[in-house]
């Protein structure tokens, strides 16, 4: 469903606003396989808009190209190949955490919004942008300042379109909406993001 925001301390369009932070946006790929994921040649280049919505996604182990570091996993897609065995308990301990495995973790609730467009190709599949944190009550993101970590990534979740929210990419002929839907744009933060915009429910002033 869509949800009126109202933008705090940052004027509309969100391309012109003053973004104080930075992330990395990358198409997801697989270095030993070389391939992009559910991004075939006719797929490419992929169109990020303005006001495309991250929301917090898990550990990353890898960089936003392969968080989850898929380049060095088993063959069998148990664990992963070339890493002492204490990293490989630290990095179980962390899927525990974003699986819900760890009552004692409390999961970031944590979004950021562009602030500008990129395009992002196979010669290109990286960018750095401007973006600002998201806050809602309805989707329960709370993150004012996010930290500069690579150890977090995002992953999108929706565009903010005419003053709302879209969380639905069912269009398979928009590269974007189709690699969007599959997970296949990551993001991480790597100048503290310190500015927010919040999102308010409709029946707020």
């Amino acid at each position: 469903m869509g949800i009126g925001w109202t933008a705090t301390g940052m004027g509309w369009p969100l391309s012109t606003a003053r973004a104080a932070g930075e992330i990395q946006l990358c198409l997801e790929q697989h270095p030993v396989q070389d391939s992009f994921v559910q991004a075939p040649s006719g797929q490419m280049p992929v169109h990020v808009p303005a006001g495309t919505v991250f929301n917090y996604a898990g550990h990353a182990f890898g960089p936003a190209a392969d968080p989850l570091d898929r380049a060095h996993a088993n063959p069998d897609g148990d664990g992963w190949r070339g890493i002492s065995s204490a990293e490989e308990t630290r990095r179980r301990n962390l899927q525990m955490e974003d699986i819900g495995g760890d009552g004692t973790y409390h999961r970031p609730q944590a979004a950021l919004v562009t602030t500008g467009a990129v395009t992002l190709s196979r010669s290109h599949p990286c960018a750095r942008m401007g973006a600002s944190a998201l806050l809602s009550p309805d989707w329960t993101w709370t993150m004012d300042t996010i930290p500069a970590r690579p150890d977090m990534y995002f992953q999108v979740y929706g565009t903010l379109r005419d003053d709302h929210l879209d969380p639905t990419f069912n269009d398979d002929n928009d590269p974007f909406q189709r690699i969007a839907a599959r997970g296949g744009i990551n993001a991480v933060v790597t100048q503290t993001v310190d500015q927010a915009v919040t999102l308010n429910s409709p029946d707020q002033p």
